[in-house]
Parts: C-alpha cells; structure tokens; sequence
C-alpha cells in the first residue's frame, strides 16, 4: 500500500463564540472542521466524519477550571479524556480503511471543577506528513530538503496529520520535550479498542526516546499513524501572517542512530 499524499498544513482557524443560557437545555452544536469553537456553558458538539483518515476532538479549560470530554459515534459510546486543569484534552479516531467506519459523533463537554470559557476543536484529517529520504548528515536549517515538520498555530489548540510508516522506521522532533505534546498514535489491525485513542492512551502507546536533545520516535506497527500536536493553552485570536510553533522532523540514519541532526534547530547542527 503506497502512502497518500496530503497537503501538510490546514487552512487557517476562526474562532466561534457559542453562547448558552445557563440551566436551559439545548440540542447539539454542529462543529465545522478546523474551527475553534468557545462556550461557557457545558453542552454536546455534532459532527460527521466523511474521509479515511485520522481525525481528533479537542478540548482546553481555561486557567482555574476543569472541563472533561466525552466521544461516541453512531450512538456508541467510544471514549473519555479526563487530563486535568491546564492541559487539552483529545480522542483521536482512526477512520483509515478496515478501521473505524465513517459516520456522526457527538462530543460532550461536561465540568469537573470552576468556570470559564473553553474551547473545543475537531480536526477529520486531510493533511499528511511525508518524511523525505536523508540528503545530508546534520542540518543547516528549515529549508533543508529532508526535514519535515508538525505544526500548531497560536489560534489552534490541535492539530492532526496522517504519517504512513513502517514499524522500526524512526525519527527525530526537535527538543526533549516533545513527546509531552506530540503524539506518534497507532492502531492495531483487529483490535477495535485501539481504533480510538484518548491523550493517555497515545501516551502509553508511543516508544519514544531522549537522545542527544531531540525526542526520538519509534513506529512499532506498519500503517496509518496519527501524528497528533497538543500546545496546553488556550487558543489566540488569528494572526496575519499566522504565527505558532512547530517541531522539525527528520529520519533516524542508521548508520548513526544516537546522534540528533536537528538538535539545534532552528540553528545549524554539524
């Protein structure tokens, strides 16, 4: 199976102020894709998935509060994301073919603790991250022709991009921290509990190391990854030209596979 191509980068976020009476019931908010959405009230979010892809629901608290998240699809329940005051909640789903069928969820924000105004995002992919051979030892910088990246803009508080990859195929992100917002997700073929995956599942499920400054990661499967970038904190209006951060990302050289060609990123690495 060859991998498809996407385009890397989505188009840009608007920001949508949904506004609620307190105590009254309502029916579901639809979610256009891409689009931050901002409540203050705890309500349930509808929307379809209708591309074979990965794609990813979102949450951020605001400072001082804590709001959970909740996913089905097609009226089953499929999984919870719980993290705490601070940090995004996400339940990524993988809709690739002999995955998760395609069809309606619906997303339910509920509060644990405080107030405020929160955001939810969802994401049904249409971007890819394709990593390119190895042209050169180190790097010189961001238009070296072998680096990829994943990127958050400051007005999103997700982002989600398709990576084919063979189990062992490894790569670099730039600093040490990365696997603390950015996730490698998998899934296995015949195992529908990993067809969805919350941010602890993703966690556990990625082999990653610290080597030499960078994060190194380490498909264990072949197949349709979800490459899935958190930024914990709350999204800002659209800039122009956009504005947020990203990781470079590089293939592992075999030949010398503890030494991080990107570790000074942006700057040059001998």
């Amino acid at each position: 199976m060859s991998p498809r191509r996407r385009a890397i980068l989505s188009t840009a976020t608007a920001l949508v102020l949904v506004l609620s009476a307190p105590g009254l019931a309502a029916a579901s908010v639809y979610l256009s894709n891409d689009s931050v959405t901002l409540s203050t009230t705890p309500q349930s979010y509808n929307y379809s998935t209708t591309n074979t892809y990965w794609s990813v629901m979102a949450l951020q608290s605001p400072p001082g509060a804590d709001f959970d998240l909740a996913l089905s699809g097609n009226g089953v329940a499929l999984g919870t994301s719980t993290q705490g005051a601070g940090r995004t909640d996400f339940i990524a789903v993988n809709s690739n073919g002999g995955f998760q069928p395609l069809g309606r969820y619906l997303a339910t924000v509920t509060a644990y603790s405080g107030s405020g105004t929160y955001a939810v995002q969802r994401q049904t992919g249409t971007s890819t991250i394709v990593l390119p051979a190895i042209t050169h030892p180190g790097s010189t910088g961001a238009s070296d022709p072998d680096l990829a990246f994943a990127v958050l803009a400051d007005d999103d508080i997700v982002s989600i991009a398709d990576m084919w990859l063979t189990a062992g195929q490894a790569f670099w992100a730039t600093t040490p921290t990365a696997a603390q917002h950015l996730y490698l997700v998998k899934s296995a073929v015949g195992a529908p509990s990993t067809y969805v995956r919350n941010r602890n599942a993703a966690a556990s499920g990625q082999s990653v190391a610290v080597v030499d400054g960078c994060t190194k990661y380490t498909p264990t499967v072949t197949g349709w990854h979800a490459l899935v970038f958190v930024g914990d904190r709350e999204p800002e209006l659209p800039q122009v030209p956009a504005d947020g951060i990203a990781h470079a990302l590089k293939l592992v050289d075999p030949a010398t596979p503890n030494t991080c060609p990107v570790r000074n990123f942006p700057a040059a690495t001998p």
